[in-house]
């Protein structure tokens, strides 16, 4: 009966602390034109790159067949939980938003932009690891 009872106290802890987990996730944010033109660019009234907002914006332009893309997706996940409230992540789906991805010139994914200043952005093609793909980040977004 002990063995039972801390089997199920043991297995109770672990379950909150998934849980815990899950809801300190914060979501990452699919945009389409509409959203993209409110989030991050209007580009139909400013005709040259304006960012919209003061926090730093990395944008995954992915394809959901695209493995690396999926791979690089936890890595994404990661970044944004890590840096909540400091950065912003986005994804585009460029089959289903071609006008986004034209707009950047995407022409293999994943593409990933990085955007700190108002007035310009860097991209980077390809999947990263995970410390690499962070090391970016720092560099673009918070150097020292």
């Amino acid at each position: 009966m002990k063995k039972t009872f801390k089997l199920l106290l043991i297995c109770l802890m672990v379950s909150s602390a998934a849980i815990a987990q899950q809801s300190a996730n914060v979501q990452i944010i699919e945009l389409n034109s509409q959203s993209f033109k409110q989030k991050v660019w209007n580009f139909d009234k400013d005709k040259s790159f304006v960012r919209i907002g003061n926090l730093p914006i990395i944008l995954d332009f992915y394809a959901t067949w695209c493995r690396p893309c999926k791979m690089l997706a936890p890595h994404l996940q990661t970044i944004q939980n890590k840096y909540k409230g400091k950065l912003v992540v986005y994804r585009i789906d460029v089959d289903q938003q071609p006008e986004l991805a034209r707009l950047f010139k995407i022409e293999a994914m994943p593409t990933i932009v990085f955007m700190g200043s108002k007035n310009s952005y860097k991209s980077e093609l390809g999947y990263k690891d995970y410390a690499e793909f962070e090391n970016i980040v720092k560099t673009n977004f918070f150097k020292k």
